[in-house]
């Protein structure tokens, strides 16, 4: 669970070196160790294929399927590291170097040529969309590795190509993003280590059990201000834990971009980013809006695989352009914790005040 509490660390690192992919500008920059992962329906078998930027000029593209016991069919890891002129207008490769063992007698071969057509088409459909800005662009093209007549969803919130979905004739998913994140370092294993997302548990309805426990005020320096209960124990100045089951984390956040629109996404998509060997379920994350008070209110999933736990996560970020300075909280609890006890993690979520 102490694992989670890297997303607050990523968030407050700020704006790393930002590039962008040759041919185009996104509107969130992206940044260093950024990546995305996709599941690609296009398979017969259950796929995934995930992009890492390591810097403006080094990329990492790889294709994962586990082993499939109805086919017999053996887990499949494929990867290339590759090199591209970020000079250049076009997606122009320089160099590259498979980095897994490849069977030249199987589909292995098909497969890295398939990745290769995948680079070069999500570069030049998004370089025709460069005044993308903001969020899901929906446009209809034809695209022969999708099976022809597609239609692509653009969002600026994801990493690198901001590709978010392709949907076939049927309006079918075929390609979608299912987590994004960053990592730490290049020790940081994080993005090779994904094979798919934990499965939820069975919805069971919330017991009736009252906890007990005698309230408890907390306030940071910078004046934000939490009402917890003795079940709760501090850990850091802004963060507190719920012996192994949630912690809640509280902190102040700077304006990175002058442009409102922008600081949103950017900050909405680096409180979204998989961090230590969790992947937050994008598929399931939930945006609430509340114009008169500034507030945006995530509610998403993350996938433990260490564990093979699922873990929920509320994240919500104060959004007024009259502050040089907001406001951040986040409540994070085992999918079961969660479930048995909502009403009481949001009782404690609504006694924040900054």
């Amino acid at each position: 669970m102490k694992k989670l509490i890297l997303t607050i660390t990523f968030l407050l690192c700020g704006v790393a070196a930002s590039f962008a992919l040759p041919g185009f500008t996104p509107f969130v920059p992206d940044t260093a160790g950024e990546y995305v992962w996709y599941r690609d329906a296009s398979f017969a078998r259950e796929s995934y294929v995930g992009i890492l930027s390591y810097d403006e000029k080094t990329y990492q593209i790889r294709y994962y399927a586990p082993a499939d016991r109805d086919t017999l069919q053996p887990e499949t890891n494929l990867a290339l590291v590759f090199t591209i002129n970020p000079e250049s207008d076009f997606f122009d490769m320089t160099g590259e170097k498979i980095i897994t063992e490849v069977d030249p007698y199987g589909d292995d071969v098909d497969i890295l040529n398939y990745l290769h057509d995948l680079l070069y088409e999500f570069s030049s459909r998004r370089i025709k969309l460069d005044n993308l800005a903001g969020t899901e662009i929906f446009t209809k093209q034809d695209f022969e590795q999708f099976g022809g007549k597609v239609t692509m969803c653009f969002d600026s919130m994801i990493p690198l190509f901001n590709l978010k979905q392709i949907l076939g004739a049927n309006n079918e998913l075929i390609f979608n993003c299912i987590t994004f994140g960053r990592i730490l370092d290049g020790e940081d294993t994080t993005f090779e280590d994904f094979k798919g997302l934990v499965p939820a548990q069975e919805y069971h309805a919330p017991t009736k059990t009252k906890i007990k426990g005698k309230s408890v005020k907390y306030k940071t320096q910078d004046g934000q201000q939490i009402t917890l209960d003795t079940n709760w124990t501090q850990e850091m100045e802004n963060c507190w834990m719920y012996g192994e089951e949630a912690f809640v984390t509280i902190a102040s956040i700077p304006k990175y971009f002058e442009d409102q629109s922008l600081n949103d996404l950017f900050i909405m998509r680096r409180i979204l980013e998989s961090t230590g060997g969790s992947y937050t379920d994008i598929e399931t994350a939930e945006f609430k809006f509340d114009v008169k008070k500034y507030t945006i209110r995530i509610i998403a999933k993350s996938s433990q695989p260490e564990n093979n736990r699922v873990v929920y996560v509320i994240k919500q970020i104060t959004t007024d352009p009259s502050k040089e300075i907001n406001s951040y909280l986040s409540l994070a609890a085992y999918e079961d914790s969660y479930l048995d006890k909502s009403s009481y993690y949001t009782k404690l979520l609504k006694s924040f005040k900054d």
